[in-house]
């Protein structure tokens, strides 16, 4: 590997700046090939006359020799190097990391004006006009910052062996990823786009995360040049138009075969049509969602591919490294299926995470209704943290209630408006498209909304709450579990029913695997889920109503609780009705359909005749 470093330019371009603070990290010498000239060609150059190759012969002869003797050690020159005919006679038997910097006329003569050098501005025009850039190697523009301009080129020198992949996009997950894969010993290329405020992401990341098989770049042909072939390549940036104009931005770069996957929350429709154009194209596509938030990304997440098929084995051996592991040790990735399943899969996940987050705020609510001192909720909801009703949500909530500013706890100086991103909405308008019955997710959706319409609650009257009420705490989580199971139960049935509908032939057994760690609704309910699907595939509606009659009692006392008490368990209260729906063997069906008939001659079933038969009936005849 070469040690010999040569920054390139027009005078006044700034090499000997970037050259010196480029030395200076590397510990190498730093040699300023304006020291080297003979006093012919200063002499020439402060009497306004340009250099001719002539001249500089005998100077480049020196300098080659010069930066031999520093081949196994290390050095940076800065030099013009203008033409390629001089750079080859630096380049004799010996291998160049070659940097230019480029920059606008205008600007360097101003930088010229105000120096003090042999060389005067009037001769800037004549290096211009000189000037050939350089082939292969890089060039950068100056009008940077030092720190991202020495960070650019130790990212692309100082690295070995091609990336084994890249990622697109550091914001928070995308670095969380690329450093979990570096440290996992594989060979990561990360990419940003410079754009306002994000001109130094990629210096400052690779000033902060110095490891060799990190290498960061901003132009799009130095990154996939870095990738080994098929590139393989992770997108992590946000859903809808950008994910498009990126793919058009990267496909002059791509050759057959390469593959792109979206880590993002991409609604799956747009993952299948994205997936049919670039078949076309020869490029793999895959859809892939990525759970766990920063610090699963950091240390291990849970990852949802679904799509092309040959996309996720070349992947496969990078995805089983970095993420999460399930109680047997296996990680949680694998293959889901065909099409958009792998973000559907992932709406989903999301949709379940809605209500388990509104599950607990609601328990919360429950809570402060008894004579509970205040600073003993945070033990109550760690002892809860175990068994049946352990999970990662109910683990963060001790220290989300514990933690003060001053005298208050800082949960209670919160405003209590509550964000979402969309994909709990695309879970409910999925249920909706699919005929499937997902209210509990949509009612928790429905809430977040409702926190935000602040001018509707200004007209509520704040409530005089007697906060005496004795509840039984383990017949209060019974009905949280209660409210639970309904809440997975709806959310798998959806994935398998866009399943069928689409012939994607999602193993739920699989899904509920991928859960098991490294996600959000991570939990011993989602252990228990795999079991059971794992062993009775097609019992999964059985043994959650078999669970959730255990503790529906339970749910009743904490719905009625509420009401009695003026207050609001609208997911509680979804999951008490789709229980009693479901326990019920009839429902009101009948009287609807008698209206449909009535009014739009419908037409209706008998029970008492074939169900493929269809009967109308004049209702206002006597």
């Amino acid at each position: 590997m070469s040690l010999i470093y040569v920054i390139m330019g027009v005078s006044g371009s700034g090499k000997t700046t970037v050259g010196k603070a480029l030395a200076e990290q590397l510990g190498f010498p730093f040699l300023d090939a304006d020291d080297f000239h003979p006093q012919q060609n200063i002499a020439k150059m402060q009497a306004g006359k340009a250099l001719n190759d002539t001249d500089r012969q005998p100077w480049l002869e020196q300098l080659n020799l010069e930066l031999r003797k520093h081949k196994d050690t290390g050095v940076v020159l800065a030099c013009s190097a203008l033409k390629a005919a001089y750079r080859e006679l630096l380049e004799k038997d010996i291998k160049i990391h070659w940097t230019h910097l480029q920059g606008d006329f205008e600007l360097i003569q101003a930088r010229m004006q105000l120096r003090s050098h042999f060389m005067p501005a009037a001769l800037l025009q004549s290096q211009f006009d000189a000037l050939e850039p350089l082939e292969q190697g890089l060039t950068l523009d100056i009008d940077s910052e030092i720190e991202f301009l020495v960070n650019m080129i130790r990212a692309r020198y100082e690295t070995k062996g091609p990336a084994h992949w890249g990622i697109v996009g550091m914001g928070v997950m995308g670095q969380s990823l690329a450093l979990n894969a570096v440290d996992s010993k594989i060979r990561t290329a990360v990419y940003n786009r410079i754009a306002p405020g994000e001109e130094l992401v990629i210096a400052k990341m690779l000033s902060k995360y110095t490891n060799p098989k990190l290498y960061g770049y901003t132009d799009w042909k130095e990154f996939t040049d870095k990738l080994t072939l098929p590139r393989k390549i992770l997108l992590m940036i946000p859903a809808g138009k950008a994910i498009d104009a990126v793919i058009e931005e990267l496909m002059p770069f791509l050759s057959p075969g390469d593959c792109i996957v979206d880590g993002g929350n991409s609604h799956f429709s747009d993952t299948e049509s994205r997936i049919k154009k670039l078949q076309k194209l020869d490029i793999e596509y895959l859809g892939m969602g990525v759970s766990g938030g920063e610090e699963g990304a950091r240390v291990g997440p849970a990852m949802m591919p679904g799509g092309s098929k040959i996309a996720y084995k070349a992947l496969e051996p990078i995805l089983k490294k970095i993420a999460a592991k399930d109680p047997k040790g296996n990680a949680c990735v694998g293959y889901l299926g065909g099409g958009g399943c792998g973000h559907l899969v992932k709406t989903v996940h999301n949709g379940i995470e809605y209500a388990e987050m509104q599950l607990l705020a609601e328990l919360y609510a429950l809570i402060g209704l008894t004579d509970l001192p205040r600073a003993e909720f945070a033990a109550l909801f760690k002892q809860w943290n175990s068994g049946e009703t352990a999970s990662y949500l109910m683990s963060i909530m001790p220290s989300i209630l514990d933690k003060k500013e001053g005298d208050s706890y800082l949960v209670d100086l919160i405003l209590d408006e509550a964000a979402h991103k969309g994909t709990g909405a695309w879970t409910a308008h999925t249920a909706l498209d699919y005929g499937q019955d997902a209210s509990i997710i949509s009612t928790a959706l429905n809430m977040r909304y409702h926190s935000t319409a602040q001018w509707f609650r200004d007209l509520a009257k704040p409530k005089n709450r007697k906060l005496n009420i004795v509840l039984n705490f383990e017949q209060l989580i019974n009905g949280y579990q209660a409210a639970r199971i309904l809440n997975h139960l709806q959310g798998l049935r959806l994935i398998k029913a866009v399943s069928d509908a689409k012939d994607w032939q999602v193993d739920l057994a699989e899904v509920t695997r991928i859960w098991t760690d490294g996600c959000i609704i991570k939990s011993h309910l989602i252990e228990q889920l795999h079991q059971q699907l794992k062993e009775n595939p097609n019992q999964l509606e059985a043994w959650c109503f078999a669970q959730y009659q255990q503790y529906s009692e339970a749910l009743k006392v904490a719905v009625n609780t509420g009401i009695s008490n003026d207050l609001a368990l609208p997911v509680f209260s979804a999951a008490l009705q789709f229980g009693l729906a479901i326990n019920d063997p009839e429902t009101t069906a009948n009287i609807i359909q008698a209206q449909r008939d009535f009014f739009g001659a419908h037409t209706y079933k008998r029970k008492d005749k074939d169900r493929e038969q269809n009967f109308h009936t004049d209702w206002t005849k006597p």
